[in-house]
């Protein structure tokens, strides 16, 4: 079974920012417009998100790709993925954490 923790914009051309999914379910969607910056670090393994509600950190593996969406304001969807069934060599998202305030985003619970 494989895992996609990464859907690019152009699989949901109707959004109007990134979306954020919690290995519990609990989806963000955050404008694109309040995208302030955004850095890649630890040689792709860390993708730091600043936006002007909260800083979204995403730990994982390869995430050359949403950063560079994020760089051109077309974010898509990141799920975070299980540690147990992380395939190496790909893009792969081991955490997302949301640094406060995050309440400023609500949260959609799984469908």
């Amino acid at each position: 079974m494989t895992f996609q923790c990464y859907f690019p914009r152009s699989s949901q051309p109707s959004a109007i920012g990134a979306v954020f999914v919690t290995a519990d379910g609990v989806r963000r969607l955050i404008p694109d417009h309040w995208l302030a910056q955004a850095e890649l670090s630890e040689h792709g393994r860390l993708l730091r998100l600043i936006y002007t509600c909260c800083t979204i950190e995403v730990a994982g593996q390869r995430l050359e790709t949403p950063f560079e969406d994020a760089m051109v304001g077309r974010l898509g969807m990141i799920l975070e993925g299980s540690a147990m069934s992380m395939p190496g060599g790909q893009l792969w998202v081991n955490s997302i954490l949301a640094i406060a305030p995050i309440d400023a985003v609500p949260a959609f619970e799984r469908e």
